[in-house]
């Protein structure tokens, strides 16, 4: 079981945003970046706030099974990461929460409690 925790929990800190480092890796410079952001809130998130409350409400049982708050935590952010799939490039922590307060908040409450978190934010 410490195992599959373990390997979740590296799931998981790998899944929120670490990078290699290199000259491949550049950040762009801040316009764009800004540009880029106002590009995807303009367009809307990839996946829609009752995809992605079907897909919690699926999931919810599974991930508050696991017993352990990491491991919910981690389990959590691996299930995002699969929905979000070839859009890992736009997954916004605050979208999510978002979406899941005005669709799905008795999900969301459940989810965020198994996890041991306040928001969606924290993933």
């Amino acid at each position: 079981m410490r195992v599959l925790v373990c390997v979740g929990v590296v799931a998981a800190l790998a899944l929120t945003g670490c990078k290699a480092s290199g000259s491949d890796t550049a950040a762009p410079p801040a316009a764009t970046k800004a540009a880029t952001k106002a590009a995807e809130t303009q367009a809307g998130p990839p996946i829609s706030a009752e995809a992605l409350c079907a897909h919690l409400k699926k999931e919810a049982p599974r991930i508050k099974a696991v017993g352990s708050e990491v491991g919910a935590m981690a389990q959590l952010t691996m299930s995002i990461a699969d929905l979000y799939g070839d859009h890992l490039d736009q997954l916004d922590g605050d979208v999510i929460d978002e979406q899941a307060v005005k669709t799905c908040p008795e999900t969301r409450a459940e989810l965020v409690k198994a996890a041991g978190i306040t928001s969606f934010a924290e993933l």
